[in-house]
């Protein structure tokens, strides 16, 4: 597979596209707070990119009931709901890289961990909803990352097998559900360019404008 055979780029949206993660890990922090459990900020930057199921089923053990994660998880997104708007930042050449992309004719789509309103906010914020063709959101799934699942799913509504098209991912666990599900990834940002990466990602970037260089319009 090379970069000029494909027909879709599938992006991340948190710490991809944009800087978010403030924000829910306060939404968390203060759900937590309030039912009286406090967690170390290992464990918060151990479930970045990842749903808030498996963070729940993490920080609550195996007696959580589903009634009960689901029920966190609702507080939670609710936190979100008020932090986000404030807290949300794009990543820095993220919408124009999409835009140039989406010029050159490939499919864009969003495969990320969080609900299916804040994706739509994120991508109405940064002025490129018009230009996704397919959202999949791991909060509506059984599995989310770093299980494949998400990205599969992205594949079956594009109806594309894996060798055409790309992920976009900026953290570890989005990263590892891209590969499983067969793609190739292009690793965005620091953690991207970490030693840990390199088993995972086709190519390494630490920004947009490197990003941009990978498909040469000449």
């Amino acid at each position: 597979m090379t970069l000029s055979t494909c027909q879709a780029a599938i992006f991340d949206l948190d710490g991809t596209l944009v800087h978010s993660e403030p924000a829910w890990e306060e939404a968390k922090r203060r759900v937590l707070h309030a039912i009286g459990i406090s967690v170390p900020q290992s464990t918060y930057d151990a479930f970045v990119g990842r749903g808030l199921r498996g963070f729940l089923g993490h920080v609550l053990g195996p007696d959580l009931t589903e009634a009960r994660r689901t029920e966190l998880a609702n507080r939670i997104g609710a936190e979100a709901d008020i932090l986000l708007p404030i807290l949300r930042q794009p990543v820095p050449g993220a919408a124009q890289s999409v835009s140039r992309l989406a010029g050159l004719g490939l499919q864009i789509a969003v495969c990320s961990s969080s609900p299916r309103r804040h994706i739509n906010a994120a991508l109405d914020q940064l002025g490129i909803a018009p230009l996704v063709k397919v959202i999949v959101s791991g909060a509506d799934l059984p599995r989310g990352k770093p299980d494949p699942l998400p990205y599969l799913e992205v594949l079956r509504h594009l109806r594309l097998d894996p060798d055409k098209a790309f992920a976009v991912e900026d953290a570890l666990p989005g990263a590892q559900s891209a590969h499983a599900a067969g793609l190739a990834v292009i690793g965005i940002g620091p953690v991207a360019m970490t030693p840990a990466f390199l088993p995972l990602s086709r190519f390494r970037v630490s920004n947009f404008q490197a990003f941009d260089k990978l498909f040469p319009t000449n």
